[in-house]
Protein backbone atom coordinates (compact mmCIF):
# COMPACT_ATOMS: atom_id res chain seq x y z
CA UNK A 1 0.00 0.00 0.00
CA UNK A 2 1.27 3.22 -0.67
CA UNK A 3 -0.84 6.52 0.65
CA UNK A 4 -0.36 10.11 -0.30
CA UNK A 5 -1.51 13.15 1.26
CA UNK A 6 -1.65 16.97 0.92
CA UNK A 7 -3.61 20.20 1.88
CA UNK A 8 -4.79 22.92 -0.26
CA UNK A 9 -5.89 26.05 1.10
CA UNK A 10 -7.79 24.35 4.34
CA UNK A 11 -8.95 20.95 2.82
CA UNK A 12 -7.03 17.86 3.54
CA UNK A 13 -6.90 14.94 0.69
CA UNK A 14 -5.08 11.07 0.83
CA UNK A 15 -4.86 8.50 -1.84
CA UNK A 16 -4.18 5.06 -1.34
CA UNK A 17 -3.47 2.97 -3.73
CA UNK A 18 -3.62 -0.74 -2.57
CA UNK A 19 -4.36 -4.66 -4.24
CA UNK A 20 -7.89 -5.79 -3.64
CA UNK A 21 -6.76 -7.92 -0.72
CA UNK A 22 -5.05 -5.20 0.91
CA UNK A 23 -8.34 -3.02 0.75
CA UNK A 24 -10.30 -5.77 2.55
CA UNK A 25 -7.47 -5.89 5.64
CA UNK A 26 -8.50 -4.67 8.86
CA UNK A 27 -5.47 -2.82 9.10
CA UNK A 28 -6.29 -0.56 6.06
CA UNK A 29 -9.76 -0.07 7.14
CA UNK A 30 -8.20 1.31 10.77
CA UNK A 31 -6.66 3.63 8.18
CA UNK A 32 -9.28 4.62 6.22
CA UNK A 33 -11.44 5.39 9.36
CA UNK A 34 -8.63 7.41 10.41
CA UNK A 35 -8.73 9.77 7.50
CA UNK A 36 -12.28 9.79 7.85
CA UNK A 37 -12.03 11.12 11.45
CA UNK A 38 -9.70 13.78 10.22
CA UNK A 39 -11.81 15.03 8.04
CA UNK A 40 -9.51 13.99 4.81
CA UNK A 41 -11.12 13.39 1.33
CA UNK A 42 -10.11 10.11 0.37
CA UNK A 43 -9.52 8.44 -2.96
CA UNK A 44 -8.93 4.70 -3.18
CA UNK A 45 -6.97 3.22 -6.06
CA UNK A 46 -7.29 -0.46 -6.36
CA UNK A 47 -4.58 -2.04 -8.97
CA UNK A 48 -3.39 -5.67 -9.94
CA UNK A 49 -0.93 -7.50 -7.87
CA UNK A 50 0.99 -8.06 -11.31
CA UNK A 51 0.98 -4.47 -12.13
CA UNK A 52 0.98 -3.14 -8.67
CA UNK A 53 5.34 -2.59 -8.03
CA UNK A 54 5.45 -0.77 -11.55
CA UNK A 55 2.76 1.25 -10.43
CA UNK A 56 4.29 1.98 -6.79
CA UNK A 57 7.74 3.22 -8.44
CA UNK A 58 5.79 5.79 -10.71
CA UNK A 59 4.17 7.41 -7.62
CA UNK A 60 7.15 7.39 -5.88
CA UNK A 61 8.72 8.87 -8.53
CA UNK A 62 6.09 11.40 -9.34
CA UNK A 63 6.16 12.18 -5.61
CA UNK A 64 9.98 12.64 -5.74
CA UNK A 65 9.76 15.14 -8.82
CA UNK A 66 6.95 16.97 -7.07
CA UNK A 67 9.18 17.54 -3.58
CA UNK A 68 11.69 18.91 -5.46
CA UNK A 69 9.72 21.42 -7.30
CA UNK A 70 8.54 22.50 -3.63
Amino acid sequence: MQITSCQVSNNKYIQLYLTQEELEEEKTKEIIEKYKKEKYKIGIFITGKENYLEILKRIIEKQIQLNREN
